[in-house]
C-alpha cells in the first residue's frame, strides 16, 4: 500500500468528521423538526462513512490495526 492512498483516506476520514459536525451543528441551530430529520438522516449517512473509511484504513495500514487493537476497538 502506497502512502498517498493512505493519506487520501487520512484526508477523506477528516472530511467525514467535518461534515458530521457540520450537519449537527445546523440540527442544533433551526427549530424546523423536517429540516432536523433530514439532516439528521444525512448526518448519520456521514457517520457510515467515517466507519467505511475507518475500516479499509485498518486493512492497510498494519501498524493503525495494531493500536485499535491495543484500545480494543
Amino acid at each position: 500500500m502506497d502512502n498517498k492512498t493512505l493519506k487520501d483516506l487520512r484526508e477523506d476520514l477528516i472530511g467525514e468528521l467535518g461534515a458530521i459536525n457540520q450537519y449537527q451543528e445546523h440540527i442544533d441551530e433551526t427549530d424546523n423538526e423536517e429540516v432536523k430529520k433530514i439532516l439528521g438522516h444525512i448526518r448519520d449517512d456521514e457517520k457510515e462513512h467515517f466507519a467505511e473509511l475507518a475500516k479499509i484504513i485498518r486493512k492497510l495500514d498494519k501498524i493503525q490495526e495494531e493500536k485499535f487493537q491495543k484500545e480494543e476497538l
